[in-house]
């Protein structure tokens, strides 16, 4: 007999429990409260997780300490932006909205079922706080890739590496002149719109991660 499949929903919203509910019956799965699993619970494919009610941070790093594989999708019925960074940090997949958790639970696990790899996203902020902010426009001090550096230039939003190829040093702390930064501590110049090496003493360039807007939201994509 085939292994009993599952998504499980933290959170008692039925409107979102009927989508995933069809999710579920896509994949040959059943929908289940996403309690811990006991010994005949069946075998998890993801999990929603309503970040709205109470304890839900700490039920991220519960299931995410069960599995480093585990499909966790946080969700929101409006932007917080503080809340959706907690639970990324949590160990969330990825933090979306409650009119979208369904579509995007569905992705992950099917790139989990099918052994596809996709890129990781991290949100940023609304689209609308960039409004008229140009050149250095903020700084991720902790992610999977190490710390990025956010820059806004030609209405475009650029995320490079935060730190100098060459000693380490904290490239925001850099002047910006133009598409250029200057690093603060031996003087290496990178164009912040492609990471390319414009002046050593560094030998290479710096890792650029694509940013994207989807729903008025940005995300910076890092690799699995």
């Amino acid at each position: 007999m085939s292994a009993r499949r599952a998504l499980a929903l933290r959170g008692s919203d039925p409107p979102v429990a009927r989508r995933l509910a069809r999710v579920a019956a896509r994949f040959g799965a059943e929908l289940v409260p996403a309690d811990r699993p006991g010994v005949d619970a069946p075998e998890l494919l993801g999990i929603a997780i309503g970040l709205e009610h109470e304890g839900a941070v700490d039920a991220i790093r519960e299931w995410r300490a069960t599995g480093a594989e585990l499909t966790i999708v946080g969700y929101l019925g409006t932007p917080e932006p503080d809340l959706w960074r907690e639970a990324e940090t949590a160990g969330a997949d990825l933090v979306t909205t409650r009119g979208t958790v369904d579509r995007e639970l569905a992705r992950l696990v099917d790139d989990r079922v099918s052994g596809r790899r996709r890129a990781r996203r991290i949100r940023l902020a609304s689209e609308k706080d960039f409004a008229g902010r140009l050149g250095f426009v903020g700084r991720l001090p902790e992610t999977p890739a190490g710390p990025l550096a956010i820059y806004h230039l030609s209405s475009r939003l650029y995320a490079v590496a935060d730190a100098c190829p060459h000693a380490g040093a904290s490239l925001c702390e850099g002047e910006l002149d133009g598409e250029v930064v200057t690093c603060p501590r031996h003087g290496s110049q990178f164009r912040v719109t492609d990471g390319e090496r414009v002046r050593g003493p560094a030998d290479v360039g710096l890792e650029r991660y694509p940013v994207v807007v989807e729903s008025g939201e940005v995300f910076v994509e890092l690799p699995e």
